[in-house]
């Protein structure tokens, strides 16, 4: 049998804060590379990262305001 995945540790607010803060600066989604970057950098689950992302495309869509498919690199700052 498959052994239970270790639970992945939520976005802390802070974190979620400073991923609005880029959200609002920049209406696009980073390259996979540097969400992942960015999420080591701050000791985070790069697919919580990614996740966060993804929600905010789809809540972008779902209020008729579809955001561009261009990503950037995001920054380590």
């Amino acid at each position: 049998s498959l052994s239970p995945k270790a639970p992945v540790p939520c976005l802390t607010l802070a974190v979620r804060e400073e991923l609005w803060a880029i959200w609002k600066s920049d209406l696009r989604v980073p390259t996979v590379a540097s969400r992942h970057a960015w999420a080591v950098s701050r000791n985070v689950n790069p697919l919580r990262v990614d996740q966060w992302f993804s929600a905010r495309k789809s809540q972008a869509k779902k209020l008729g305001r579809p955001i561009s498919n261009d990503s950037y690199e995001l920054s380590l700052e």
